[in-house]
């Protein structure tokens, strides 16, 4: 007997906000793609008197309504309020929900480091992956624009790889695989001040290879999907922002890094979630 938890609907949260209006169009496109239910999610700032009613947040979920079915029918919608407070609520629904959609983070990075911000709080503690939304490039899924993901080789990484081969199958998009390297990233063996000045040739063919290696089993399980390897010295963090300018979507793991140490170390999924063109997929193992 399986005791594998059900995991159902795709999650929109709704704060009346216009980017969380446009973060659920773009969940009703995933979720008539994935044949999912839609769900709409409004959660209040504090726990409610239920005497009282939510008129606010039926406002809310009503044109969030209106915004997903534009007119028409084909979509399973369903809406319900919870109390808050909203990262915990949300964080609560990711146990149960096949993906997490928000609109995009409220504060700037700086402020989401020193503050906190409810977005990266449910990116980096959500048990199912969580869609950012960064309204640049429109809402509609797209069959030409690729899907990219960044590929280092962790857990997390892998976990990237894998909804990020689904996206792409269930998009009818390509998918670009793309792993970066500096000299100082890769293994002790390859690094010395020895080599700081030579020819890197040898490293990259064994970067290549290791990238073709990790998602040779993926192209089997999808080979319907058109995969781009791509190669890139530099950092993740600048690389994959400027992939961002030509994806429909870019997916990443997440370590679920406290804020004060993210802005120590870096975080590159922090970095996409304020500053990426298009939506951004957090994984985390849930």
């Amino acid at each position: 007997m399986s005791t594998a938890r059900i995991r159902r609907g795709i999650v929109a949260g709704i704060d009346g906000s216009d980017g969380a209006l446009e973060a659920a169009a773009w969940a009703a496109s995933a979720a008539r793609r994935f044949e999912e239910p839609l769900r709409l999610v409004h959660v209040l700032p504090k726990h409610p008197n239920s005497a009282d009613g939510h008129p606010e947040g039926d406002e809310f979920l009503d044109a969030a309504e209106r915004t997903v079915l534009d007119g028409q029918r084909d979509l399973d919608v369903e809406r319900s309020t919870h109390p808050g407070p909203p990262a915990h609520a949300l964080v609560e629904l990711s146990k149960t929900a096949r993906m997490l959609v928000l609109g995009p983070a409220a504060t700037s990075e700086m402020k989401s480091v020193v503050a906190g911000s409810d977005v990266v709080r449910v990116s980096n503690r959500a048990e199912c992956p969580v869609v950012v939304w960064r309204g640049i490039q429109g809402h509609e899924v797209s069959e030409t624009r690729p899907v990219v993901v960044g590929v280092d080789g962790s857990e997390l990484s892998d976990l990237a790889v894998a909804h990020a081969f689904e996206f792409a199958a269930f998009f009818g998009a390509p998918l670009v695989a793309v792993h970066t390297w500096s000299e100082h990233s890769t293994l002790g063996a390859w690094y010395s001040e020895e080599r700081r000045f030579t020819d890197w040739s040898d490293l990259v063919q064994h970067e290549e290879a290791w990238l073709a290696e990790s998602l040779a089993g993926w192209r089997e399980k999808y080979p319907d999907v058109e995969v781009t390897r791509c190669l890139e010295r530099g950092g993740p963090m600048k690389v994959l922002l400027e992939y961002s300018f030509g994806a429909q979507l870019i997916a990443v793991g997440s370590h679920g890094r406290n804020p004060f140490t993210a802005s120590i170390v870096g975080s590159t999924s922090q970095s996409l979630i304020h500053h990426a063109r298009c939506p951004v997929l957090i994984c985390r193992k849930g």
